[in-house]
């Protein structure tokens, strides 16, 4: 077990944070900044995805789950924790919940309202990503049926990510 620094209850290894949302929710700002203050391994799977030949977002979506179900599946094994971020439907929870092994699993879905998840949140946003936030906000990517919603319209980063931990160390009944 360790001790996070800004928190006095135990995390326990084995354990995955998974946090998705829609486009500029702030998945990965939100899950580095959770790894960080876990000593946990960070894993984007956004890059999982596009590390895929010919990655086509349409068909490959599947595949890339499964390299990430892997890449957990090993570091879990391995007594490590590991925070996940990616755009999760329906589909990606349940093939990730059946592939993941030796941990326990937390999911969070960063839900913004619509129309700051669509505002210059600091990235720059191209037309497809304005359109992509709307499809999933329209398809209910951003309150999924599954894991917890947080609505992050009103905080920082360093406030979402400390609400996700502390929600965490309730779960697990350590506050």
């Amino acid at each position: 077990m360790f001790v996070t620094s800004n928190f006095s209850s135990d995390i326990v290894v084995f354990m995955i944070i998974f946090i998705s949302g829609s486009v500029n929710a702030g998945k990965s700002t939100t899950s580095k900044l959770i790894a960080d203050k876990l000593g946990a391994e960070w894993l984007d799977v956004d890059e999982v995805a596009h590390a895929l030949p010919n990655f086509d977002l349409n068909k490959d979506i599947p595949r890339a789950i499964n390299l990430a179900i892997e890449k957990m599946n090993k570091l879990t094994k391995n007594n490590k924790t590991v925070v996940a971020n990616y755009v999760l439907r329906q589909e990606d929870y349940e093939q990730l919940r059946s592939g993941l092994k030796y941990s326990e699993q937390y999911y969070f879905t960063l839900a913004p309202r619509l129309e700051i998840a669509r505002s210059d949140r600091g990235r720059g946003l191209n037309d497809w990503e304005f359109e992509r936030i709307k499809h999933h906000y329209d398809t209910g990517i951003a309150r999924p049926k599954f894991g917890e919603i947080i609505d992050t319209s009103e905080m920082t980063i360093e406030q979402a990510a400390d609400e996700i931990i502390g929600r965490v160390q309730r779960l697990r009944g350590k506050v």
